[in-house]
């Protein structure tokens, strides 16, 4: 009896996962041959929205032919930079912010107000300094990621319980020990998050960056095509860039869940001594 109620139970689940997942394709599938009849019978707007098989025409040159390879290196360097700059610089200062409660009193207010300013209005300080080149845009890029990462390192230190580390200096674990044993398993998930939300706002500020003044990048070929009116062309970068974001927020969010920690409760505080 209980067995078959678990084969129930375990079919409902399986069906109420797959019902969103319905939804979703059946609104993608709408919406391509909305756009699809848009585009052919040019009824709304016709320059603005051509085809899709226009725009996947477009996106296959793209991708079997090295057009694209100058301006995608362009903007790899400066997305997968910033966040690198990012991360380096967020994770120290969150983790020292987040374990001094009076240092974090002043800090705070101030890292939480730069955090809502758009980063692109100090371009034009990175541009005084770095040029037009790419360093500029890996700048913004980088300040863009920092403050994600910053504070969500900063929440997974205030997670940290006292009793954990009554615990370990009990044991008499060294500092080693205790940020090893203690704060990473606490702020790994924070990190992982601030990375991967990290990656988003550094793809966001470095393209923004490109589209203003640049001489390669993706947002620097957007904007070339929105100005020569070729909305095929702008159509397929923008649906490019969506698919590597993409891929690249799936291979974190894979790669994270095998390094993230095991939970605390799986842990043995024996292995501090």
């Amino acid at each position: 009896m209980n067995l078959e109620v678990m084969q129930k139970t375990s079919a409902s689940a399986a069906g109420r996962a797959r019902a969103p997942a319905a939804v979703q394709l059946f609104t993608l599938i709408v919406f391509l041959f909305s756009w699809q009849m848009i585009g052919k019978t040019g009824s709304i707007f016709a320059e603005l929205f051509p085809p899709i098989t226009d725009i996947l025409q477009s996106l296959w040159i793209y991708v079997s032919t090295p057009i694209l390879i100058p301006h995608l290196a362009a903007s790899l360097y400066a997305v997968l930079g910033g966040l690198l700059v990012g991360a380096l610089l967020g994770i120290p200062l969150g983790v020292i912010f987040g374990s001094s409660p009076s240092f974090m009193q002043v800090t705070e207010p101030i890292i939480l107000y730069l955090a809502v300013v758009p980063k692109i209005i100090v371009f034009p300080v990175f541009i005084l300094f770095l040029g037009i080149g790419t360093h500029s845009k890996l700048a913004v890029g980088a300040i863009a990621a920092f403050f994600p990462i910053a504070l969500l390192t900063i929440a997974g230190m205030r997670e940290v319980r006292s009793v954990f580390l009554d615990v370990a200096r009990t044991l008499g674990a060294s500092k080693l020990k205790i940020a090893t044993k203690v704060y990473l398993p606490a702020i790994a998930g924070y990190i992982f998050t601030g990375l991967r939300i990290g990656l988003g706002a550094s793809v966001t500020g470095a393209l923004l960056a490109e589209t203003k003044i640049a001489r390669a990048g993706l947002g620097f070929m957007i904007v070339e095509y929105y100005g020569q009116f070729r909305m095929a062309d702008m159509y397929s970068l923008l649906l490019l860039i969506f698919i590597l974001a993409a891929l690249a927020n799936w291979g974190m969010k894979a790669l994270f869940s095998l390094l993230l920690p095991l939970p605390r409760s799986s842990q043995n505080f024996g292995e501090f001594v």
